[in-house]
């Protein structure tokens, strides 16, 4: 397989997670000039291309206008996909590179660009709390105060530095990356924002509890899981999610559960033995899910 990788901010980890893999060809290419004979070009966000190629994009942010939304990086962006002509899009955290892990706790607080910047950043100063104009060493609280949605890969960013993340919880960017009182905060408004803010810079423990879990909930991401959802082929649909009660769940599952619909008509017998026709079973020699299986074709029948 030869596979070209548009030239961008992210082409060097993504041309060596495509090389550490087996029978693959892979080269950064340019938009200029004619590219062709590439089974598949990789490419992030609206990265230019060269045209006539099969072309895949790992797409981390709502705002690109290509088509090709075939990977995205956090799940509220699979209905945008869906929108752009994508069927089977698929979720892959975005990786971030890590610092160094012998960060001090610090106390100074970044507020990041949105609509609400500059009043979110007067009502901390009211408070008495320092706000720095960029992120430096000095900087150990990022807050995002936008109402909607934002973009992910600060978020990570920040999280990876160890430093505490707050934002609104109608940020759909925010709950994809933070759970609550876990590896950051999400809250219901500005005000709020300014109170967990207040106690994160007065609580020390809390700001490097906090820190670490935030560190440790991105750690996980990688380069080559996100080039192996890019290469994926044949994916035939997206999992449909149904809710139903126990008898359509016995019928869809029962190949599953040790066939228990054709025992739907069984017997106890005074040994303690489910009895069909010839054939005896015990109960409790069962696994737990076959005995669950079970359990519910007869209660009915039996009360």
């Amino acid at each position: 397989m030869r596979i070209g990788i548009a030239s961008g901010t992210h082409c060097s980890q993504i041309l060596a997670a495509v090389l550490r893999r087996t029978q693959v060809d892979a080269e950064i290419i340019s938009s200029e000039g004619t590219h062709r004979g590439y089974d598949i070009v990789l490419a992030v966000n609206d990265e230019p291309v060269p045209p006539g190629n099969d072309v895949r994009r790992y797409v981390t942010e709502p705002t690109p206008e290509v088509s090709e939304w075939t990977v995205v990086a956090a799940r509220h962006l699979l209905p945008i996909a869906v929108e752009r002509g994508v069927a089977t899009p698929i979720a892959v955290p975005m990786p971030i590179e890590f610092p160094g892990s012998d960060l001090p706790s610090r106390s100074g607080v970044l507020v990041l660009q949105s609509e609400s910047q500059h009043q979110v950043t007067a009502k901390l100063r009211s408070a008495g709390i320092e706000v720095f104009l960029q992120d430096d060493c000095q900087v150990g609280i990022i807050v995002d105060a936008a109402a909607s949605t934002s973009r992910v890969e600060p978020l990570r960013q920040a999280m990876a530095k160890e430093k505490v993340v707050t934002a609104l919880s109608t940020n759909a960017a925010a709950t994809d990356t933070i759970r609550h009182d876990t590896n950051g905060y999400l809250v219901n408004d500005l005000d709020e924002i300014v109170s967990s803010v207040q106690q994160i810079v007065e609580d020390e423990s809390e700001r490097s509890r906090l820190g670490f879990e935030a560190r440790k909930s991105v750690a996980s991401a990688n380069w080559s899981r996100v080039v192996r959802a890019l290469l994926l082929e044949g994916r035939a649909g997206m999992p449909q999610l149904e809710t139903f009660s126990y008898l359509p769940a016995i019928a869809r599952w029962q190949q599953r559960l040790g066939h228990a619909h054709p025992w739907s008509s069984l017997s106890y017998n005074e040994h303690g033995y489910f009895e069909l026709d010839d054939q005896h079973l015990q109960i409790g020699q069962l696994g737990e899910l076959r005995q669950w299986a079970l359990s519910n074709v007869t209660a009915p029948r039996d009360q």
